[in-house]
């Protein structure tokens, strides 16, 4: 095999080679570590669900949960570099190094209480007690926050901690709570059961809901939270509950991303989490509450380069993320091109001049066989002639001869066979060496 052949197969292999790594690297998916937590809640459920549909959808993204104890956990989780996405509540701990890419769903605060504690605004709950519904610190301060801006002392309010909306009826009835409040999705199952358990105390009348008509002066104070409002009938009931529409703060539950994550890994990751929603919905409906969070530049909190590209419909396409390196990848393939060409170019001249050589040689055996003036020099070039026809025959057998070179060897060596044999012919006839006759004795 030609040594030419040799460099045209392993720049073969070669470009072979980095095709393949090129399209793996392209084609397998991004496996992103998202934060999320407890297990068991809705947020760690709607992110299970949501990665599983990844992996049904073939999609070129792949969550891998990290279990942690609680959206604290799970923001201190990306602080330290141990996820790249996180579920996190705007009220507890929004990670440093994160921006934000979905509002996954939000909590209301639902203050509510029973008719008969005659207890109409949060003004009037000074010297009442009130049951936080399950034990998170973070609800406990919400309540405080309303507390403190209607200018109600906290030392007049005596706030107990009710496990689950299951001890509110209990908790009505024996007279050890005024009222409760419950933060939650409006659809969940905290808030939903809550209300249920505060009408099952009133006897099935509907509950007192405790509006917070300052909700926007509120949030304007503190980032965390916004306004929201709980329409009329919410909750349902042959009598609406609430019956009219009620005001009040709300947290949001954020899916946020490492600020160090490429841009177009979180855009297309944004797309797929509103593209797979129906599916996702169908089986945990929080999905349905998922939305996109403020891109305005005065918002306090920011969302990724990458989720307001999409947004905004700024998402940059393939050959406009990597138009540089497609630049350089096709400059480098132009220069080892042009370098393979070029040995391939020197090798056949190298090759050509060994071929011209030898057709010079036999040209020159031609000349010497027709001066030569004995036997023994015509043997010497009839011997040299044969060694010629060995080498061509080796070359013809690699390919390193075309016809036109095939050609011209068999012209060369017929030439040179005939000077010799010409020659040979025309040289004087060799002496007859001595007779030595043997004679008889007589």
């Amino acid at each position: 095999m030609g040594r030419s052949t040799l460099l045209v197969i392993a720049a073969a292999l070669l470009t072979l080679a980095v095709g393949l790594v090129g399209w793996r690297m392209f084609s397998a998916p991004t496996v992103l570590r998202v934060a999320v937590g407890p297990s068991g809640s809705e947020d760690a459920r709607l992110i299970s669900v949501a990665g599983q549909q990844l992996v049904r959808d073939h999609a070129g993204l792949r969550f891998k949960v990290v279990p942690v104890e609680g959206e604290a956990e799970a923001s201190q989780a990306m602080q330290d570099e141990q996820a790249d996405l996180a579920v996190v509540r705007t009220d507890i701990a929004m990670p440093e190094k994160a921006q934000s890419v979905a509002v996954m769903h939000k909590d209301a605060a639902v203050l509510l209480t029973v008719p008969s504690r005659d207890i109409a605004a949060i003004t009037a709950l000074r010297g009442r007690t009130v049951g936080v519904v399950r034990r998170v610190p973070a609800n406990a301060r919400i309540l405080e926050l309303l507390l403190d801006h209607y200018e109600v002392p906290r030392d007049s309010v005596r706030i107990v901690t009710l496990e689950s909306a299951g001890e509110v009826a209990g908790a009505f009835r024996s007279g050890a709570v005024d009222a409760v409040l419950a933060v939650g999705s409006i659809s969940g199952r905290n808030v939903g059961d809550t209300v249920a358990a505060v009408t099952a105390a009133a006897g099935g009348a509907a509950p007192v809901f405790l509006p917070v008509n300052e909700a926007e002066a509120i949030a304007q104070r503190s980032a965390p939270f916004a306004a929201f409002e709980i329409v009329r009938g919410a909750f349902g009931g042959a009598v609406p509950r609430p019956a009219e529409a009620v005001k009040t703060i709300s947290v949001s539950h954020r899916l946020v991303a490492a600020s160090s994550l490429e841009d177009g890994t979180v855009s297309e990751l944004t797309r797929l989490l509103f593209s797979m929603r129906p599916a996702v919905a169908a089986i945990v409906p929080l999905a349905n509450r998922i939305e996109a969070p403020d891109t305005s530049r005065s918002s306090s909190l920011p969302v990724h380069p990458g989720a307001a590209a999409f947004y905004n419909d700024e998402v940059e396409t393939f050959f406009d993320r990597y138009d540089d390196y497609i630049y350089i990848g096709a400059m480098l393939l132009s220069v080892v091109g042009s370098g393979l060409a070029g040995l391939l170019s020197s090798a056949s001249v190298k090759r050509r001049a060994r071929t011209l050589g030898l057709l010079d040689r036999l040209l020159g055996i031609v000349r010497l066989a027709r001066a030569a003036g004995t036997a023994a020099e015509l043997d010497a070039l009839e011997h040299e002639t044969d060694d010629i026809l060995g080498v061509a025959l080796g070359k013809a057998g690699r390919g390193g001869l075309d016809d036109a070179g095939v050609s011209a060897f068999s012209l060369g060596l017929e030439q040179a066979r005939h000077a010799i044999a010409d020659r040979r012919r025309s040289l004087p006839a060799a002496p007859a060496g001595p007779r030595i006759v043997a004679e008889a004795a007589e």
